[in-house]
Order: structure tokens, then sequence, then C-alpha cells
């Protein structure tokens, strides 16, 4: 594989399955065949591509690096020159560097860690930068005829057969090399904490003539589009229409879908840079989750209902 195509199946693949990574992968280069592809294009539309893979950040630091590289006018050569490019990190630099350049450079994303770890008999509070684990993991690609194939097969190994909670050791080429050999499962990780939940209120109007959009400025949501909404819940007059809930990675999200008057709403819209979208038409714009999830009910139903909300 060239570099190119290794780096956007490696940033693809940061906390994300393979199996969910297919059909991304090959919608995007089919699109994007090339780094000067991808640098040409908008950051609306390399977003758009992306939308439902999640963690956007992944994507814009994609298509800012290969700006940065056709700046430079060729691919990085070294570990060291890909880890300056942004979203780049130790262990994505050497899966590049080895599968695409043959170079004997570790890895260590969380499945090899476990391996590593395992192997070794460290503890699973053992620090991800524990220098101990990238020198186990260096072990395996020196002097290998194919460090690429031997870092990927590590990569297949805990994702198929050293398994988080019930290892397949009886399946695994390492067990007579393991300190752990015949682990049945990992000691229970502590219950997590509930997520803090965030309430808004997106207004939709009445007559179900369409949605109004408006994009995201934060950093989870920048270059995103969301129907217009409301911090807080709705008034305790008004009684939603649905209640949308959307789970991200440090936070819960719970959106109460209201019935607004046009003239009430427009009135609100024009605060902010917001576009509009009639009903059933595709947006061309890269979308959140909750719009997402917001407009795939509004299909299913004629759009329309009593006022909840008025001037």
């Amino acid at each position: 594989m060239t570099p190119y195509r290794v780096w956007v199946s490696e940033i693809m693949l940061q906390q994300t399955t393979v199996r969910t990574v297919v059909g991304y992968f090959d919608r995007f280069v089919r699109r994007y065949p090339d780094v000067e592809s991808l640098a040409g294009a908008s950051l609306e539309e390399v977003l758009k591509l992306w939308e439902g893979l999640g963690y956007y950040q992944r994507a814009r630091n994609l298509h800012k690096a290969a700006r940065q590289i056709v700046a430079e006018g060729k691919f990085p050569g070294t570990p060291e020159e890909w880890i300056r490019l942004p979203g780049v990190g130790r262990s994505t630099a050497g899966a590049i560097c080895s599968i695409a350049l043959g170079q004997e450079t570790p890895i260590l994303d969380a499945n090899v860690r476990r391996v590593q770890r395992r192997l070794l008999g460290l503890p699973r509070e053992v620090s991800k930068e524990d220098p101990r684990l990238w020198e186990a993991s260096a072990g395996f690609v020196k002097d290998a005829p194919d460090p690429g194939g031997v870092n990927q097969a590590l990569m297949e190994l805990g994702a198929r057969v050293c398994l988080p909670r019930r290892p397949r050791c009886v399946d695994c080429p390492l067990t007579g090399d393991c300190a752990s050999s015949g682990e049945a499962e990992e000691t229970p990780s502590r219950p997590k904490k509930p997520k803090p939940v965030r309430v808004r209120t997106a207004l939709l109007p009445s007559d179900g003539s369409g949605v109004f959009l408006v994009q995201g400025k934060d950093r989870l949501l920048e270059g995103l589009w969301d129907v217009f909404s409301l911090a807080g819940p709705p008034p305790a007059e008004t009684v939603p229409v649905k209640t949308v809930v959307h789970e991200y990675t440090h936070f819960r999200e719970e959106v109460h879908l209201v019935r607004a008057d046009i003239l009430l709403l427009e009135s609100l819209a024009s605060s902010q840079a917001c576009q509009w979208l009639p009903r059933r038409s595709p947006a061309t714009v890269p979308l959140t989750g909750v719009a997402r999830k917001i407009l795939a009910f509004l299909e299913k139903t004629d759009g329309t209902g009593a006022v909840a909300w008025k001037r």
C-alpha cells in the first residue's frame, strides 16, 4: 500500500473497528485518490464524506495534514517527520512507516498494548507509555523481513485472539511465551461514572416545511451542521414531540424536539448564521449525529403538529 492509503486507513482506524471503517475508506479513496485531491477539497466536503464515522477531529487533522504535505512537496519519510503532522502519534507513525515503507518501526495501539502487557505479565494499570511495552513491540519488528506484516499480525492478534474480557489463549501462537497464558478473563474494570447530561431544545416549524440548520463552532462540532436549538429544556408548558438522545465520549445529550411558531423561529434563527433545509431535501452539508437522528424522525412523520411554542 502507498503511504497515502496507509495513512488514511490508520487515521480512520483510531478508536474505530475495521468493520466500521472498510466502507468509509473505500468511498474516501475513490473521492480523494491522492493527497493532492484531498488537499484541494474543502473541509466541508471532507467532513460530509466522513459523516457518521465520528471523532471528526480526525478528518480535520487529515485535511490539514494533506495541505501541509502538499505544501512541503513530499510525504514524510521517517516516524519523526510523520509525528509533525496533526493527528499522527508515535504508534500511527510506526504503522505507516512499517507497512508503507518497510521500516522496523514499532506500534502500540490499544490492541497491541494489551498483547505486550500480557506477554510481559504486567498489570492492567501500566502506563501506555511504559518503555517496556515499546521495547517489546520493537523486538517483534527488529530484523523482520516484513515489519509491516508483523505489525499487522500483532494488531490482528489483539483484535481477534487476545481479547480484553475473554482471551482465546488456546488459539494464540504466543501462548508458550506469554506470562499471562491461561488468564481466563480480565479483572473487571471499575464501574463507569455516569456521563454528565447536556439538555437543549430543538425548534421545528409547526408547518413541517423544513428545518433551520446552524453550524457548530466548538471543537467537537466545528464544521458540522445541527438543527437550530436553544440551550436548556423547553418551557414547562410545552410538550416535546420527541426527545432525541445522543452519546458522546464524555457526555450524553438530550435534545427535546418542540414545534414552534414559524415567525418566532425565524426571529430566533435570524441571530445566527443559519441555512434552511426544506423538508425531504437531502442535506449537502455535513450533519451532526443529532441532526441525522432528527431528520430521520421527521422522515417518518408528516412533519406537522400542534404549535407548542408561540410568540
